[in-house]
């Protein structure tokens, strides 16, 4: 494994078990058995390497997020659906992830803006495998990703009665989100 690749990982380890509270050049140092200067030498700042980190973080949970909502649906309704239900549980499971779902906590991750050009891009991914069901949809796919993130960010960050468990929220997003988008069951 490359240096560069060694302190990402370092810096993922240690957002996934203090937060990005508890992120420092130092602790990424001690983890992954390099020195502070080199790790200066491959990350000029700490919001830097939270960057990159938090970065590598996400494609690893499209991945898992994507395989699960594929397992799940049998339409594109359902995929959307299933997408936010597993993008949600990953958000609310992982420390490493907080600063993406509570940007408020002091990343300037996706440029400061929880639904700038990256959140969006980040989205986007999630919902490409939507074209399978409905390749029509691919003029649409940014408004969509766009809608998502937004109803993700509250599903992470609020809980009712209606969102509390994953057969809740189903049901509450089926009625509430996929009318309002154009994908079909």
């Amino acid at each position: 494994m490359d240096v560069h690749t060694r302190i990402v990982d370092a810096a993922i380890q240690r957002m996934a078990t203090a937060g990005y509270e508890g992120l420092s050049i130092s602790s990424v140092a001690r983890l992954s058995g390099l020195s502070r200067p080199t790790i200066y030498a491959h990350f000029g700042t700490l919001d830097q390497l939270a960057a990159e980190a938090l970065e590598a973080a996400a494609v690893q949970v499209i991945s898992r997020v994507v395989e699960r909502a594929r397992d799940e649906a049998s339409s594109a309704a359902d995929y959307v659906v299933e997408v936010m239900v597993a993008a949600r549980s990953e958000f609310r499971s992982s420390p490493a992830l907080a600063p993406i779902a509570f940007p408020q906590r002091g990343t300037i991750l996706f440029d400061g803006d929880a639904v700038g050009p990256g959140a969006l891009e980040l989205s986007r991914s999630f919902l490409l495998p939507l074209l399978e069901f409905q390749p029509e949809l691919e003029e649409e796919l940014e408004e969509i990703a766009e809608t998502c993130l937004r109803w993700l960010v509250s599903l992470v960050q609020f809980e009712s009665e209606r969102s509390r468990s994953d057969s809740k929220l189903r049901a509450y997003l089926h009625r509430h989100l996929v009318p309002g988008l154009s994908v079909t069951s």
